[in-house]
């Protein structure tokens, strides 16, 4: 699945939104594309190889003068600039968007998108506290010239097949968003904060003040007198001579992580940075601007919250600062996020909108090293979307048993998928192999997730997996060869074949990646097992050799350094036994060859490694010098299967 996210050429907050959902979208394994000029260090906090960054500019927002007060004159002349361009920036989106195959937009809050996915026939929904048809029209209040064109935009809006209002915002603020649904506070969020303090060498207990007004100009503030009424240092972006306890950084710094070591905000009001201090839970004045209407909304959403104090009038005398600065209440007061709900519920309307009266299903795979996901229409025998995240849950057994730690870990790692999909109307099955079967206590940790998430759930045993597999692997197989299906596991490897009179046969056997990798600690040699394996397998003359699953589609991405988002767009690719050879020769003389850099950890690496011996000795077993990887998963092949 592909989402295109477009934010406003305006300011932080718009990107900021984004850069929030975009993560969002990323934790359920959706590919993101980015549309906005927006500054880059504003998505920092995202997977790299799980999003792009187109630089467009397809909307302006409000012009400032000096101090951040509107420019209506320069406002003016910009919109009607842009409009003069609507066609070609219409025109150069509905190409972006057929050429990507985007499923769905979402707007935050440029109006012409709206118009290219009405041509593109993709559908859009809006996201946000407020839209440009209330800016324009208060700000131009007096403008009657410009009533056409706030008109058209406000039309534009009410073409968007769903909207969300967000928290920060109210219903006089979005009069373009037609029956738009609660939002709730959308803001970034970091998942290692940086320490601050050992950075820029501040003592434990020495309190941190921070100046920031967003990305829309500055504000004239006393910044000299502010430092001496401040007992500690001060951080901000703005640069000053001669003041011992000023620290100026970068405006790329890491602001998430300075919010969270600051005792006290200095700022305007601003949607990205009112909306991160909630979600923290600290402390803030604000100055408000002029003849801004959003500041109005943004201030009205702020009013209930206790460590919140508005200084219209702000003082430069050091006695009154100091007082101000004490005024202001210190405790926890965070407010939670809805960054993972909103996902959630824009995919889930999302295939409400798309898939009105189809079935469908939520099919998880949980096995000894990974949970495959799969989003699957089965009225239409359509994959919807796929994703999987890394449990290690096998390597936590010993004598029988999966251990405590082993178990938790697995259970929070799944969240970022189950917390999405369960806002998602589906029936949700989920299968339990590999470790699974082996571990005595297994059930506890399938029966928390049927108990958190509302799956279906059963272990299912080795002679069904195998079934599994072959009917995720049947619509890619030849007709005029002998089709050999494998599916490498953490736990167990299991291998499916129709035999000479076209009856299913099939193999589970006893070692996978984890287990093989155990043995290869204690000085037992993997390569003796899987070729003593493989010698029991019946001779298939002109065999098609099929790796199903997430092993083989992790092998095709590290050993020929494909990109993920390829992979996934072509159901079934090719891996040599020259390509196999080469990578494990390149591990085994320690040149590293850029394979790290497309995996979590040496432990995976090492996974990969033993996985192309395992299929290595599989092709000189069978005579082959090639084999396919088919994405689709027994996950899948459940889906395919249930009546």
């Amino acid at each position: 699945m592909k989402i295109a996210l477009y934010a406003s050429s305006h300011g932080f907050g718009h990107a900021s939104r984004i850069a929030a959902l975009a993560d969002s979208f990323i934790r359920f394994g959706i590919y993101v594309y980015i549309c906005t000029d927006r500054p880059q260090f504003l998505f920092q906090e995202l997977k790299a190889e799980d999003y792009e960054i187109r630089q467009v500019k397809i909307d302006g927002g409000v012009v400032h003068k000096k101090n951040l007060l509107t420019d209506l004159t320069a406002t003016k002349q910009a919109l009607l600039d842009l409009f003069s361009q609507r066609e070609d920036i219409v025109a150069q989106e509905v190409e972006f968007l057929r050429t990507e195959k985007i499923d769905l937009v979402i707007a935050d809050i440029p109006y012409f998108i709206i118009e290219a996915c009405g041509y593109a026939k993709i559908p859009v929904f809006g996201v946000s506290n407020f839209d440009w048809s209330f800016i324009y029209a208060r700000i131009f209040a007096d403008d009657e010239d410009m009533l056409p064109l706030i008109n058209t935009i406000w039309g534009l809006y009410r073409r968007m097949d769903k909207s969300y209002l967000l928290d920060l915002g109210n219903a006089n603020s979005v009069p373009g968003f037609k029956n738009y649904l609660p939002g709730g506070l959308v803001a970034r969020e970091k998942n290692v904060i940086k320490d601050v303090r050992a950075q820029y060498h501040i003592a434990e207990h020495t309190p941190i003040l921070l100046l920031m007004f967003g990305g829309e100009g500055t504000l004239d503030i006393p910044l000299p007198e502010i430092c001496l009424a401040w007992d500690g240092v001060v951080i901000t972006p703005y640069h000053a001579e001669g003041i011992p306890n000023l620290i100026t950084v970068p405006k790329d710094e890491d602001f998430l992580s300075l919010l969270y070591n600051s005792d006290l905000i200095l700022c305007k009001p601003g949607y990205s940075t009112f909306s991160e201090i909630l979600s923290m839970g600290k402390s803030m004045i604000y100055i408000p601007r002029q003849n801004y209407p959003e500041e109005e909304v943004l201030i009205q959403g702020v009013k209930d919250y206790p460590a919140a104090k508005m200084v219209e009038d702000f003082p430069s005398d050091v006695s009154a600062l100091k007082e101000l600065f004490a005024s202001i209440p210190r405790g926890r007061y965070e407010r939670p996020t809805s960054n993972t709900e909103l996902s959630g519920r824009i995919i889930a309307d999302y295939i409400s909108l798309k898939y009105p009266q189809d079935r469908i299903l939520s099919v998880c795979d949980l096995g000894s090293n990974n949970m495959n996901y799969a989003l699957y229409n089965k009225s239409k025998d359509l994959l919807i979307h796929r994703s999987w995240c890394t449990t290690s849950l096998g390597r936590g057994y010993e004598e029988g048993r999966l251990s405590e730690r082993s178990m938790i870990n697995a259970f929070y790692a799944l969240q970022d998928i189950m917390e999405r999909d369960h806002l998602i109307p589906s029936e949700k099955y989920l299968i339990a192999t590999g470790v699974n079967r082996k571990a005595t206590n297994a059930r506890e940790l399938i029966n928390r997730i049927k108990s958190a998430w509302g799956y279906k759930t059963k272990i299912i045993p080795a002679q069904i997996e195998m079934k599994y597999a072959w009917n995720a692997a049947l619509a890619w197989m030849d007709p005029t060869k002998n089709n050999l299906v494998i599916d490498i596991g953490g736990a167990s490897t299991e291998l499916a074949w129709l035999n000479s009179k076209a009856k299913f046969q099939g193999i589970s056997l006893d070692f996978g990646l984890q287990s093989l990798l155990k043995d290869e600690e204690i000085g037992k040699s993997s390569i003796l097992k899987i070729r003593t394996s493989f010698a029991k397998l019946p001779d298939l003359h002109n065999a098609n050799i099929i790796a199903v699953g997430l092993t083989g589609t992790i092998m095709l991405r590290i050993i020929k350094k494909m990109p993920l988002q390829l992979i996934l767009s072509n159901p079934v690719s090719n891996i040599s036994l020259t390509d196999l050879r080469l990578f494990r020769s390149n591990l085994e003389s320690g040149l590293d060859h850029d394979y790290k850099s497309l995996i979590d950890n040496q432990y995976e690496l090492d996974s990969i490694n033993m996985a192309a011996l395992i299929m290595e000795q599989l092709l000189d077993r069978f005579d082959c010098w090639n084999f396919m990887v088919c994405n689709d998963g027994i996950a899948i092949g459940y889906a395919k299967w249930i009546k």
